[in-house]
Protein backbone atom coordinates (compact mmCIF):
# COMPACT_ATOMS: atom_id res chain seq x y z
CA UNK A 1 0.00 0.00 0.00
CA UNK A 2 2.92 2.08 1.01
CA UNK A 3 4.43 1.77 -2.49
CA UNK A 4 1.48 2.67 -4.55
CA UNK A 5 0.73 5.77 -2.31
CA UNK A 6 4.64 6.56 -2.96
CA UNK A 7 4.18 5.98 -6.81
CA UNK A 8 0.98 7.69 -7.19
CA UNK A 9 2.50 11.05 -5.73
CA UNK A 10 5.37 10.49 -7.84
CA UNK A 11 2.96 10.46 -10.97
CA UNK A 12 1.34 13.04 -9.32
CA UNK A 13 4.28 15.24 -9.45
CA UNK A 14 5.55 14.04 -12.72
CA UNK A 15 2.38 15.40 -14.38
CA UNK A 16 1.84 18.67 -12.60
CA UNK A 17 5.81 19.70 -13.54
CA UNK A 18 5.10 18.45 -16.84
CA UNK A 19 1.53 20.54 -17.23
CA UNK A 20 3.68 23.63 -15.10
CA UNK A 21 6.40 23.65 -17.74
CA UNK A 22 3.59 23.51 -20.84
CA UNK A 23 1.74 26.66 -19.54
CA UNK A 24 5.27 28.46 -18.84
CA UNK A 25 6.53 27.57 -22.38
CA UNK A 26 2.97 28.31 -23.68
CA UNK A 27 3.20 32.28 -22.15
CA UNK A 28 6.66 32.72 -23.21
CA UNK A 29 5.80 31.69 -26.69
CA UNK A 30 2.80 34.33 -26.53
CA UNK A 31 4.57 36.88 -25.46
CA UNK A 32 7.08 36.52 -27.60
CA UNK A 33 4.86 36.34 -30.89
CA UNK A 34 3.18 39.25 -29.36
CA UNK A 35 6.66 41.26 -29.12
CA UNK A 36 7.42 39.87 -32.61
CA UNK A 37 4.18 41.36 -33.84
CA UNK A 38 4.98 44.73 -32.52
CA UNK A 39 8.53 44.80 -33.45
CA UNK A 40 7.41 44.16 -36.98
CA UNK A 41 4.57 46.97 -37.12
CA UNK A 42 7.00 49.21 -35.73
CA UNK A 43 9.20 48.22 -38.98
CA UNK A 44 6.34 48.60 -41.29
CA UNK A 45 5.40 51.93 -39.99
CA UNK A 46 9.11 53.44 -40.04
CA UNK A 47 8.82 52.17 -43.47
CA UNK A 48 5.77 53.59 -44.43
CA UNK A 49 7.50 57.20 -43.40
CA UNK A 50 10.27 56.74 -45.25
CA UNK A 51 8.42 56.14 -48.43
CA UNK A 52 6.23 59.15 -47.75
CA UNK A 53 9.60 61.30 -47.43
CA UNK A 54 10.40 59.59 -50.43
CA UNK A 55 7.41 60.76 -52.38
CA UNK A 56 7.43 64.25 -51.06
CA UNK A 57 10.90 64.32 -51.92
CA UNK A 58 10.37 63.22 -55.66
CA UNK A 59 7.15 65.13 -56.04
CA UNK A 60 9.42 68.39 -55.18
CA UNK A 61 11.75 67.46 -57.43
CA UNK A 62 9.53 67.03 -60.10
CA UNK A 63 7.91 70.17 -59.14
CA UNK A 64 11.65 72.00 -59.50
CA UNK A 65 12.01 69.83 -62.98
CA UNK A 66 8.93 71.92 -64.54
CA UNK A 67 6.91 68.61 -64.53
CA UNK A 68 3.47 69.15 -65.29
CA UNK A 69 0.98 69.01 -62.85
CA UNK A 70 -0.76 66.36 -64.86
CA UNK A 71 2.69 64.27 -64.56
CA UNK A 72 2.50 65.52 -60.53
CA UNK A 73 -0.92 64.15 -59.64
CA UNK A 74 -0.16 60.85 -61.70
CA UNK A 75 2.88 60.48 -60.07
CA UNK A 76 0.94 61.30 -56.60
CA UNK A 77 -2.00 58.52 -57.51
CA UNK A 78 0.32 55.90 -58.49
CA UNK A 79 2.41 56.21 -55.40
CA UNK A 80 -0.68 56.47 -53.24
CA UNK A 81 -2.08 53.30 -54.75
CA UNK A 82 1.47 51.34 -54.36
CA UNK A 83 1.51 52.09 -50.93
CA UNK A 84 -2.13 51.08 -49.57
CA UNK A 85 -1.17 47.32 -51.66
CA UNK A 86 2.20 47.28 -49.64
CA UNK A 87 0.37 48.07 -46.31
CA UNK A 88 -2.56 45.53 -47.29
CA UNK A 89 -0.16 43.12 -48.14
CA UNK A 90 2.60 44.08 -45.36
CA UNK A 91 -0.08 43.08 -42.92
CA UNK A 92 -1.39 39.97 -44.72
CA UNK A 93 1.76 38.34 -44.86
CA UNK A 94 2.07 39.24 -40.94
CA UNK A 95 -0.64 37.64 -40.51
CA UNK A 96 -0.23 34.82 -42.15
CA UNK A 97 3.11 33.63 -40.73
CA UNK A 98 1.15 32.70 -37.59
CA UNK A 99 0.72 29.08 -37.04
CA UNK A 100 -3.24 28.26 -36.78
CA UNK A 101 -2.53 27.75 -33.15
CA UNK A 102 -1.72 31.43 -32.09
CA UNK A 103 -4.13 33.39 -35.17
CA UNK A 104 -6.39 33.74 -32.27
CA UNK A 105 -3.92 36.43 -30.48
CA UNK A 106 -3.18 38.41 -33.30
CA UNK A 107 -5.25 41.78 -32.60
CA UNK A 108 -5.02 43.42 -35.71
CA UNK A 109 -6.42 42.55 -39.10
CA UNK A 110 -5.49 45.48 -41.19
CA UNK A 111 -3.28 48.40 -41.51
CA UNK A 112 -5.99 50.95 -39.42
CA UNK A 113 -6.38 47.82 -36.68
CA UNK A 114 -2.97 47.23 -36.60
CA UNK A 115 -1.62 50.60 -35.81
CA UNK A 116 -3.83 51.22 -33.61
CA UNK A 117 -2.54 47.95 -31.72
CA UNK A 118 1.00 50.12 -32.22
CA UNK A 119 -0.18 52.50 -30.59
CA UNK A 120 -1.59 50.79 -27.59
CA UNK A 121 2.14 49.58 -27.13
CA UNK A 122 3.76 52.38 -28.02
CA UNK A 123 6.06 52.49 -25.31
CA UNK A 124 7.05 48.95 -25.44
CA UNK A 125 8.23 49.46 -29.69
CA UNK A 126 9.90 52.73 -28.54
CA UNK A 127 12.21 51.12 -25.97
CA UNK A 128 12.54 48.21 -28.52
CA UNK A 129 13.87 51.12 -30.83
CA UNK A 130 15.87 52.86 -28.39
CA UNK A 131 17.60 50.32 -27.31
CA UNK A 132 21.60 50.80 -28.54
CA UNK A 133 23.96 48.06 -29.81
CA UNK A 134 25.89 47.94 -26.57
CA UNK A 135 23.18 47.19 -24.29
Amino acid sequence: MEWALLTLMFIFGYITCKVSYFIKATRASVLLLKAAQLVSLGLLARAMEDFYYAKIYRMEKMIESQESDHNISAFSYRMEEELAAYKKKSVQGLIELHPSFFKEIVEFDDWASGMEYLKKNEQVVQAFFSRREDD
